[in-house]
């Protein structure tokens, strides 16, 4: 398979690399999620889910799979295999509380054994959370960390992503918005860390330009942040640089269309979601999340909007490991540093650079800084602990 070839090489070119620069620490990692990569994939997903159950709910967005005819191909795909489909296609962007209450209502309700989701990010987490309240019960506020972490498995899950970005057919979190707090918020556990994901690189040729763009400054926005997290090790190291190494290069023809740069970028995307399972995200979620929540900038812009400010931080305090991520990516000595070399590459896709752009009134700064410093899950991540007037300088110089 493509996944375990690709795997087997990078992982000696990395390991060269990250065995020079450091000492190995004592680390844990396991992975159950079976990943079937490349092009027509989605063709193997009845065969896949035969043997998981026979009643399956697909959750999807509310426009694409409809749009792009997958909705009918996905049940006969299903159909031929002896599995019944049901579709849930109420997903919004960000998907809410809510959302997940109405797809576990229809869940019951349907009587299914089986979770395919089928999307972006949006509803491969919010399957993830309808999965864990079908299974085993309460309400979806009672699974939102810390309040419980998912240990358990619930009914399996199939994760088939339709963009480039969030790596979350590999990971264990589910992020939900919170509408009444107006707030992101998070299920997170080894239990929701799908059976399947199946990574069809066919899928990706509808993928707007500006969608591209997004979803694959999040996978960098994953890999940068994870190789700078406090539970970085080794092995996050190595998926993280090889994830960033690769966004760099092939994220400018991706934004364009070309097919090779997506089915690379998809890639890319896949690592850094296995990266932010071992390490986590820290200050370019954190700060950028209230953005999304506020403003409806798409998450890839948001954390990007914040993560050039970060790199000073981590260059300051890390300045080795940044060295070696630049070397790692080609980028040894650009003038600039890190952060010069994250604006280049957001001109160059066409994201948005400052705050004004997207709307923000210097009248909200204060508000915007209130809420971003609740993020404590993923701040308190940070290599670098930042204070009151650290954050605020980081929103000046992005206003």
């Amino acid at each position: 398979m493509f996944f375990l070839e690709g795997l087997r090489d990078y992982i000696n070119h990395c390991f060269r690399h990250i065995l020079a620069w450091c000492d190995l620490v004592n680390f844990e990692y396991k992975h159950p999620t079976k990943v079937l990569f490349g092009e027509n994939t989605l063709e193997k997903l009845g065969e896949e889910a035969s043997v998981l159950g026979k009643k399956a709910l697909v959750v999807t967005g509310r426009t694409f799979a409809k749009k792009y005819g997958y909705i009918d191909r996905i049940r006969k795909i299903l159909e031929e295999r002896g599995v019944k489909a049901f579709f849930f296609s109420e997903v919004e962007p960000n998907p809410s509380i809510e959302t997940v209450k109405r797809g576990v209502e229809v869940a019951k309700m349907e009587g299914v054994d089986l979770f395919i989701a089928f999307g972006g990010g949006s509803p491969m987490d919010a399957a993830k959370a309808i999965d864990v309240v079908y299974a085993f019960g309460g309400a979806v506020e009672e699974w939102i960390y810390p309040n419980k972490v998912v240990k358990e498995k619930p009914y399996p899950i199939i994760a088939i992503p339709t963009t480039h970005g969030t790596g979350s057919e590999v990971t264990k979190y589910s992020v939900l918005t919170d509408t009444k707090a107006g707030k992101k918020v998070v299920v997170v556990g080894e239990g929701i860390l799908p059976d399947v994901a199946i990574l069809d690189s066919s899928v990706l040729e509808h993928l707007p330009k500006v969608q591209a763009a997004s979803t694959g400054l999040d996978a960098l926005s994953h890999a940068i942040e994870a190789y700078f997290s406090k539970r970085s090790n080794p092995l996050s190291d190595l998926f993280a640089l090889e994830s960033t190494r690769i966004v760099f290069e092939s994220l400018p023809c991706s934004v364009e269309g070309d097919m090779k740069c997506r089915e690379q970028v998809f890639y890319a995307s896949m690592l850094a979601g296995y990266a932010i399972n071992i390490a986590g995200t820290n200050i370019g979620h954190g700060l950028g999340y209230e953005l999304t929540v506020r403003k409806g900038l798409p998450h890839g812009f948001a954390n990007l909007m914040i993560l050039p400010e970060a790199c000073v931080y981590y260059e300051r305090y890390l300045p080795d490991k940044t060295r070696r991520l630049l070397e790692y990516i080609g980028l040894k000595g650009i003038p600039g540093g890190l952060k010069e070399a994250i604006l280049l590459l957001k001109r160059k896709v066409g994201a948005p650079m400052s705050l004004r752009e997207i709307g923000v009134t210097r009248e909200e700064l204060d508000s915007i800084i209130e809420k971003a410093l609740t993020y404590e899950r993923n701040l308190s991540n940070s290599p670098v602990e930042l204070s009151r007037e650290d954050v605020r300088k980081i929103f000046e110089n992005i206003f």
